[in-house]
């Protein structure tokens, strides 16, 4: 599933490229990280991110150079430094101040500037057996209701509300919250299912969308909050098509 959005992510950011930039400037940039990563230099790398680093939840984000360091052969493998050679030119795309790693051959794995790395969206077979570890943890404590879900998206908490949106095993986008003081091993107050939709802002973002009769609950990132971060979200609640109310979300993974 989440190969599968990466891809997609990746061809709608192509559809939007913007060549102002220049090519050759991203090209060098692109292989002077692919240099670094193939020389396993994870110190001198890491000085050339930009954090946080998220990674798939509930993997935790790298939140500085050290936590870099130790999590780089993890990040990196030895199947994709397999493709660093192919890296040239023509797999730059250059869009609205960023490059990306997108050609014939890379599909989005790196977005970085001339400060760096901004996303990794590559995922090596030990961070996914971290992730599966990780959800096998979850499933031995969510609620049994809850426990057929193939991949977490994220589980978000407010003062008064916590909410966790999955995909299930039949690839259904579910949504399931608690009020305050509700552990996850209890049954859950509301459950919804619903669709993952992409923005068509420059870049495009994905949102969530779920439906209770004439009510809408849409999980959005959030650009116009003055206190807000890039762990942030926006729970927006709307009737027959009005907007009701606002919560501002935390992720916790």
């Amino acid at each position: 599933m989440k190969t599968k959005l990466i891809f997609i992510i990746a061809i709608i950011a192509y559809s939007f490229t913007s060549f102002s930039q220049n090519p050759k400037e991203g090209y060098a940039i692109g292989k002077r990280i692919l240099d670094l990563i193939n020389q396993n230099k994870a110190t001198e790398l890491a000085k050339l991110v930009n954090y946080p680093l998220q990674r798939p939840s509930p993997i935790p984000d790298i939140q500085n150079e050290k936590e870099f360091v130790a999590y780089f052969p993890t990040l990196f493998d030895a199947k994709f430094k397999k493709i660093i050679p192919k890296f040239s030119q023509k797999e730059v795309m250059a869009r609205n101040g960023m490059f990306g790693m997108v050609g014939e051959v890379f599909t989005g794995e790196i977005w970085y500037d001339e400060s760096g790395i901004y996303s990794v969206n590559y995922n090596s077979d030990r961070e996914m057996a971290l992730e599966k570890a990780l959800n096998d943890k979850t499933k031995a404590t969510i609620h049994p209701s809850l426990k057929d879900f193939e991949s977490n998206i994220v589980m978000l908490k407010s003062k008064n509300l916590e909410l966790r949106i999955d995909y299930t095993k039949d690839a259904k986008c579910r949504y399931a919250s608690w009020s305050k003081g509700k552990p996850i091993s209890q049954k859950p107050d509301l459950v919804l299912f619903g669709n993952q939709e992409i923005s068509d802002a420059h870049p495009p973002f994905p949102f969530y969308v779920f439906k209770n009769k004439n009510w809408k609950y849409i999980v959005t990132e959030e650009f116009e909050c003055e206190d807000c971060d890039i762990l942030d979200r926006m729970l927006i609640l709307e009737e027959n098509g009005v907007e009701k109310s606002r919560i501002l979300m935390r992720i916790t993974k």
